[in-house]
């Protein structure tokens, strides 16, 4: 295992969902049926067959998989069933709480039949794996076209200002931590998933008029969604916030390999800014740095030539949660979806929180719908409006004239 799979093991203390989440209109398939699916393709998907060994320290693979025993169906309460949105919520619950067993390869797949449609959900341990490989392993097991390969990042040397660039968000993360406002609240210990949806042509308008990409329109929209929920509640401007940015490390011809091919970077949401462009241009110099400087890049080697225990305190340090107390990720799920010929209508990731980590959000882009995911801690009150305000902010800055 390497620094930032240890890193993920030991803030969860065990196996750590993660997942993809897809949802269907039409109606549920038999379990029988998906067991088929996932029976046949399982053999040819290597990584699926590895758990973490007792000793916390490596991998063992295990040889021929029980089916049965890791393709579910999660029949839901008759009252919450037949409630749309109860459903929906109680299903999303279930899928960042319920355990991931670490005596058998820790991977499952669950059917879940809803009041209107279903949904097929992968979840993983994130340790063994990051969200570009669950994507492409869902695809794998259940896609009747499987085959499609995201765009990966080829590995590049970087030069100076990639290590120095590493070398100052590791100096920075020494500090003493300062938990933002918005997020100080006590901890219930208990955790809800909430979604907003907006057709990606906003985002990409967005990023036409001011330039930046789509995942600077929604970091700065982000950074809006927290001032105003803020505001909101308590009537004050919310400091700039720190959040940690997952980077995809995985190399092209690895989409199915073991491990996670990740590394994470340091970015301030401007959140005092109360004006949506000058967020985004305040978010666009940052990420323009990262990308010109190789920041990931630098990141995996750094990581990669450090004693295993030290990158893993590494790793935890630029990712503790008292002073970034968001993890904000962006992932493409790809071109149409369609599981015994019905076709996917929207995706979803999503990591449970641990080791501290008050709030996970997660663009996932999927045909021409964008979804924010927000996984919480429930003591953050209201924070249900976070996805109402960045959908607002979205549509302010696709609407906005470009600054002169």
């Amino acid at each position: 295992m390497g620094a930032v799979d240890r890193a993920f093991r030991a803030a969860a203390a065990g196996p750590l969902p993660m997942g993809i989440m897809l949802d269907f209109d039409g109606p549920a398939p038999t379990l029988s049926s998906v067991r088929a699916r996932v029976a046949g393709r399982v053999a040819d998907i290597a990584s699926l067959h590895y758990r973490v060994d007792s000793d916390e320290k490596g991998l063992r693979a295990v040889g021929e998989l029980a089916v049965d025993e890791h393709v579910h169906q999660l029949d839901l309460p008759r009252e919450e069933h037949d409630s749309p949105n109860g459903g929906a919520r109680a299903a999303d619950r279930m899928m960042i709480s319920t355990p991931l067993t670490s005596s058998r390869p820790p991977w499952d797949l669950w059917l879940i039949p809803r009041a209107q449609g279903h949904s097929l959900c992968f979840r993983s341990d994130h340790a063994l794996r990051d969200g570009a490989a669950a994507v492409c392993i869902t695809r794998a097991l259940l896609d009747d076209r499987p085959g499609w390969q995201p765009r990966m990042h080829p590995a590049v040397i970087p030069g100076w200002r990639g290590f120095t660039s590493v070398t100052g968000q590791a100096l920075r993360a020494l500090r003493s931590p300062e938990v933002p406002p918005a997020f100080a609240a006590d901890p219930a210990e208990t955790q809800s998933m909430l979604h907003a949806d907006i057709a990606l042509d906003h985002l990409h308008a967005a990023r036409r008029v001011h330039g930046g990409t789509v995942n600077d329109v929604y970091l700065a929209a982000l950074s809006q969604a927290v001032r105003r929920w803020h505001e909101e509640r308590t009537g004050r401007t919310h400091p700039p916030m720190p959040i940690s940015m997952p980077l995809s490390v995985r190399a092209p011809g690895q989409e199915l390999a073991v491990g996670n091919a990740l590394v994470t970077a340091r970015v301030t949401l401007p959140c005092a800014h109360g004006d949506s462009r000058q967020a985004l241009e305040h978010v666009i110099s940052q990420t323009e740095h990262l990308r010109r400087s190789h920041h990931r890049h630098a990141a995996r080697l750094m990581l990669g030539t450090l004693p295993s225990a030290v990158g893993m305190r590494a790793a935890l340090r630029l990712a503790d949660a008292e002073a970034v107390p968001a993890l904000a990720s962006t992932m493409e799920v790809g071109p149409r979806f369609t599981h015994q010929g019905q076709r996917a209508t929207h995706a979803a990731m999503f990591i449970a929180l641990a080791g501290g980590l008050r709030c996970y959000t997660a663009l996932t882009t999927y045909q021409d719908n964008a979804r924010l995911t927000v996984v919480h801690d429930d003591g953050l009150t209201g924070i249900g409006r976070l996805g109402d305000h960045w959908l607002t902010a979205v549509g302010e800055l696709a609407a906005a004239p470009r600054r002169n």
